[in-house]
This record gives C-alpha cells, structure tokens and sequence, in this order.
C-alpha cells in the first residue's frame, strides 16, 4: 500500500468518525419518576457522590464502587478551567455520579448535548441519552433528541470524570418551540435528601 492510500484511508476514517459523532441521536421510552416527587420533599440542584479514581472511561467510575456525597450540584454548568472539580476540593483524577431529577415543562422532542473534559454520560427516565464516554479536550458531544412522552420530572442519572489538566462540565438543551441551545437552568433540577 501506498503512503498516498494511507492518508486517504486516514482521512475517510477522521471523516467518518467527524459525521458519526455529530449525527444526532434519538432517545425515546423515557419514564417519568413514579409516583411525581412533591415539591416539599425536594431539595435544589443535584445530588453528588464523588471517587478519587484515574478514570479513562466512565465505565471506570461503575467499576470503583461507593463514592462519598459531596456538596450538591445546584446546576450542570461548569467551566473549572485547572481548578477544583465541581464541588469537590481536588483538581485531577475526580470522577462523579450525579442523581436527581430533570423537569420538563412540557412534551415533546427536546435536544441536548453536553459539553465535557473530560468524559461524561447521562441517562434520563432509564434510558441512556447522552455517551460520550472517553477521554478528551473540551467538546459538545453529539446532539440527542429527546422525546418526553409528559411533562413533569424525570429520574436523571449521570456519570462524569476529569483526569488530568482541565475540567468542563455543561448540559445544554432547546426545548421544543424555541430556536437555540441554552443551559440547562437550575430551576430544572432537584433531589431528594438522603437518609
């Protein structure tokens, strides 16, 4: 094989991963939590439980066993920079699992996408949305279409690790209707004390 067939195979390869990534993804059969939380058994933002593991994947965070709780997430719009890792003190080798709820005001096809360093993985109502698994720099993940079958609030499950050097962590969504990503507000979400 020539060095000109090479390149051209690499360049196929980078060209085919670049449109399988961006491709979007569709996520239908979500539950919504049954029975609905009330509001006055529900505490703001998420609830977090963090691993001082050196991760390559998220599924290294199932494999490392219990975490211990940390401070709550009260959104999911972190740009950490070389910094702590969200509400833990330690700025490498961190890992979470996120629990809660997401609201949905309403029905319908929601997109979203998370923008990580390093990787990440969601799952609403049970079922996986988001994977973007791995390490890497700073990037949005595919989009994924949502489908909420009602309103109301959703069991939302994540796991998400930072390795070495800089840490991002946002959810983005549009929900139906509206023209643009934006982040997730913290109004959406919320968990229920433990013990």
């Amino acid at each position: 094989m020539t060095i000109s067939a090479v390149l051209r195979f690499f360049i196929v390869l980078a060209v085919l991963s670049v449109s399988l990534a961006a491709a979007p993804v569709r996520a239908g059969g979500l539950a919504p939590a049954a029975p609905q939380p009330a509001m006055s058994e529900l505490k703001a933002g998420l609830a977090v439980d963090y691993l001082l593991i050196d991760a390559l994947h998220v599924d290294n965070i199932e494999a490392a066993g219990r975490g211990k709780p940390g401070k709550s997430l009260l959104t999911l719009n972190w740009n950490m920079g070389s910094g702590p890792i969200l509400t833990h003190a330690d700025d490498d080798q961190v890992a979470a699992r996120i629990t809660g709820f997401i609201r949905f005001e309403a029905a319908g096809e929601y997109l979203m996408k998370i923008k990580s360093n390093d990787g990440a993985r969601l799952s609403i109502g049970g079922q996986v949305v988001i994977d973007d698994p791995d390490v890497h720099l700073d990037r949005f993940s595919g989009t994924a279409k949502v489908a909420v079958p009602t309103a109301g609030w959703y069991p939302v499950y994540m796991l998400y690790f930072e390795r070495r050097g800089t840490a991002t962590l946002e959810l983005h969504w549009q929900p139906p209707g509206t023209g643009a990503f934006d982040v997730v507000p913290a109004a959406a979400f919320a968990h229920l004390p433990k013990g």
